[in-house]
């Protein structure tokens, strides 16, 4: 097995800058490591048998309806698009078992950065980041979102303490440059 490498090597090392007050930082950053990210798409007509695979390898009784997600013993399963879930594990994931009259799976298990922003900070840098209300009246946890971040196409993932932002690996280094220059006026801290 390809062995991955962080697109963030060598930039996500450990330290605390920025407008760091009494409190700590405002903001933590890290790279959420995953083993497998599985695109699963529906064919139009086929939209519930494909729900029905996706959920059954996430282990969960039922896949979630847009913008929302579900999390169960094979991972999370976030409604991306109308006829898309991703399906997001970190461990690794054998190929969905899918038929091909229901729908496709495609492995973007090395094409995808995931990038955790948590700390009491959190909404208001994502405030300024995306185009969207983030805060937890309006997208509370379990809540998903594909939208952009400093002209990137992103998925964003509500969490109990914060956000996962999904970004393509080609990307990632783009979009933690410029979270980190932002978030500096809250105080960050790299883990």
């Amino acid at each position: 097995m390809v062995e991955r490498a962080s697109a963030l090597e060598g930039y996500n090392a450990p330290r605390k800058f920025g407008l760091v007050g009494a409190g700590g930082p405002g903001i933590r950053l890290s790279e959420r490591p995953v083993r497998s990210v599985w695109l699963i798409s529906a064919w139009p007509d086929r939209l519930a048998e494909a729900g029905a695979a996706a959920a059954e390898a996430t282990g969960v009784a039922k896949a979630p309806g847009p913008g929302e997600s579900v999390t169960g013993k094979g991972g999370t399963l976030m409604r991306t698009e109308a006829l898309k879930w991703l399906l997001v594990s970190e461990a690794e994931m054998p190929r969905l078992a899918m038929d091909e009259a229901d729908g496709t799976v495609l492995d973007l298990g090395h094409a995808r950065t995931v990038i955790d922003v948590v700390g009491p900070r959190a909404a208001d840098l994502m405030a300024r980041m995306v185009p969207l209300d983030l805060r937890r009246a309006k997208f509370p946890e379990g809540s998903v979102a594909s939208t952009v971040l400093h002209h990137l196409g992103v998925t964003i993932l509500a969490r109990a303490d914060g956000y996962d932002i999904f970004v393509l690996r080609s990307f990632g280094l783009a979009v933690w440059e410029h979270l980190v220059d932002a978030a500096a006026q809250f105080g960050v801290e790299v883990a």
